[in-house]
């Protein structure tokens, strides 16, 4: 039975962050909020920071942004195969268009979300729209596919600052890699 996005009472909303550590390679981490922003869990990928090789590069192409973040850095922090599997949030938001890209567990709808700006551009495969929240105008973008469970969570983030929990992603993965690296 999948587990209903609501605990207690709270709705849960994910966060996903990839940093790029320049030679020392990628590192992830993923926040789960509750509606009044107060951390329910947090992962990160940090043990050993994930690089990529010369070979890599030429053999995925194109494809290696949206494999590397989406698929491997973002999927395992929300992946089953973990000894804790992770709690699931009815939409998971990125700032990172490759892991909206790459990013693929069934159960999870993944939204791209930035500030609003008159440039932003709707990309291919994938539904946008102009949300206004806690945080000010924001354009959310998800996959078509998705577009049900982001319907369904719009209405409540006018009360929701849906940009600075990766604000403290960013700083809890400098803070965790400057121990690592």
């Amino acid at each position: 039975m999948e587990p209903d996005n609501k605990i207690a009472g709270n709705l849960r909303i994910g966060f996903v962050v990839v940093r790029d550590l320049g030679e020392a390679g990628y590192i992830g981490g993923y926040l789960c909020i509750n509606e009044r922003g107060v951390p329910i869990e947090f992962w990160h990928t940090t043990d050993s920071p994930i690089k990529v090789t010369r070979l890599q590069r030429l053999m995925y192409g194109k494809t290696l942004m949206p494999e590397l973040l989406g698929r491997h850095i973002a999927g395992s922090l929300l992946g089953e195969n973990r000894q804790t599997s992770p709690i699931k949030p009815l939409v998971l938001f990125t700032e990172e268009e490759d892991i909206l890209r790459g990013f693929n567990i069934s159960g999870i709808a993944i939204a791209l979300v930035n500030p609003y700006s008159s440039v932003a551009t709707e990309g291919q495969g994938s539904s946008s729209q102009i949300v206004a929240t806690a945080a000010g105008d924001v354009m959310i973008q998800w996959k078509r596919e998705d577009i049900g469970e982001a319907e369904k969570l719009i209405p409540q983030l006018k009360f929701i600052d849906v940009l600075e929990p990766f604000e403290r992603i960013r700083n809890l993965l400098d803070e965790i890699a400057g121990k690592v690296i």
